[in-house]
């Protein structure tokens, strides 16, 4: 079996897609089974009320993990009520015993769950409370957070981009990562006198409604909203100068952004050298060579623009028909290809002990651009703490947000925006 976290590494995107309107009566009697049942902790039970495309994304083993992480975060669910219904998807409220979340699902007319999904639960009323940035993308709006130095003058800002998967603004996954790797970015970066912004991107968190299909969904768009904050942040009159982070998946993001919205400099944070579909298949290679063999076929044909229909249950959930045309998009770009179009001061950071992302693509990316500048930091693994090698004890830190930044990783960063900005 491929592991989770491989699958959460490379692509992890939303699972809603529009659906038929519906009377939420109907809904709420499918709600009300789902919480008796996950009350008694039936998780195969759950499992039989999804459609065939819901259990090809979370097979009944992931279905039980899943349940099993709700019930010891978040406890019993006490009730629910109705919120609203945007494109057939149905959202409703779900009370916990120890907290709230939204759960937004639809049915099909065999009353199979055909979307099913939970979400950090805010009241409207509350979003200008946290979001101080709403940028309107083409889809919908797009939430952020502006973290400010306490000054008068300009200082520089810098836009976060957050990495694949359903990561929020802050660096965290509503089940599988809790480290607030992001918001300690924020954070340093405010004690150091330079302004940031970091926001969730389509489909995630509050920016949850400008995503309604995955299968709507291409690689551009996420550049698109990148590239769209930076031209608002270069009209804002409190910054002085703007430079571009991209963390993991959106190194790539970034770096295509400030391409397309020139800014003052970039920053790449274990980003990677080689296209998407190169590293799907070393990372599917190192726990399976037979799998590889067969999954880099299928990338081979749809890169040729061909439709994969079937494909071996391990590889089922990576390679599901929706989310074929986003993989398509994004691996037709290559890093070290594209670093090339900047002319910009650039800065490549790289941990020596992270397993998701290997430092040759960071020396990659450094010898794509020999004027960048190039950080290794000791002992720092993917989510920008200081972790040893051995896997279990390594993606322990990716759920602990009391862990700080990795040494180093601030002073590296802090150095180049002092001597990138310097006029």
């Amino acid at each position: 079996m491929l592991k989770k976290s491989f699958l959460s590494v490379s692509l992890a995107l939303c699972a809603l897609t529009a659906a038929r309107a519906q009377d939420h009566s109907d809904l709420d009697v499918t709600v009300n089974k789902f919480q008796t049942l996950y009350n008694n902790e039936a998780s195969k039970d759950i499992f039989n009320m999804f459609s065939d495309r819901i259990k090809t994304l979370m097979p009944q083993e992931q279905t039980t993990q899943t349940m099993t992480q709700l019930h010891q975060q978040l406890g019993d669910m006490k009730g629910y009520s109705f919120v609203k219904q945007e494109q057939g998807i149905s959202f409703y409220k779900a009370d916990f015993e120890k907290s709230s979340m939204t759960m937004a699902i639809s049915q099909n007319s065999d009353k199979k769950l055909e979307s099913f999904r939970f979400m950090p639960w805010q009241d409207e009323q509350d979003k200008d409370k946290v979001s101080d940035l709403v940028y309107k993308s083409p889809a919908g709006k797009i939430y952020g957070t502006f973290s400010m130095p306490e000054t008068d003058k300009r200082v520089p800002v810098v836009l976060i981009i957050a990495g694949s998967g359903p990561t929020d603004r802050n660096g965290n996954q509503t089940l599988s990562v809790k480290g607030d790797t992001y918001k300690m970015l924020a954070d340093s970066l405010k004690k150091a006198s330079i302004a940031s912004v970091r926001y969730d991107k389509r489909g995630i968190g509050e920016s949850s409604g400008a995503l309604k299909n995955e299968a709507d969904m291409r690689f551009e768009d996420m550049v698109n909203d990148a590239a769209g904050i930076a031209a608002m942040l270069k009209t804002d009159k409190r910054f002085s100068s703007v430079i571009i982070l991209g963390h993991s998946e959106g190194s790539l993001v970034g770096m295509l952004a400030a391409i397309k919205e020139p800014v003052n400099a970039y920053i790449s944070v274990s980003g990677l050298a080689n296209s998407a579909d190169k590293i799907l298949i070393r990372q599917i290679a190192a726990q399976s060579e037979e799998l590889s063999l067969k999954a880099a076929f299928m990338l081979d044909s749809m890169n040729k623009g061909k439709k994969i229909e079937n494909t071996d249950p391990e590889l089922a959930t990576l390679f599901r028909p929706s989310v074929q045309p986003y993989l398509r998009s994004w691996m037709k770009y290559e890093p070290r290809t594209e670093i090339q179009k900047l002319n910009i001061p650039v800065l490549i950071v790289q941990g020596t002990t992270d397993i998701q992302v290997s430092e040759g693509e960071a020396v990659t990316l450094k010898e794509a651009y020999p004027k960048a500048t190039l950080s290794v930091i000791k002992d720092m693994n993917h989510v920008l703490k200081k972790a040893p090698m051995d896997r279990k004890q390594n993606m322990a830190t990716y759920t602990e947000p009391k862990l700080p930044l990795a040494p180093g990783l601030m002073s590296a960063i802090t150095a180049f925006i002092s001597a990138s900005t310097r006029s």
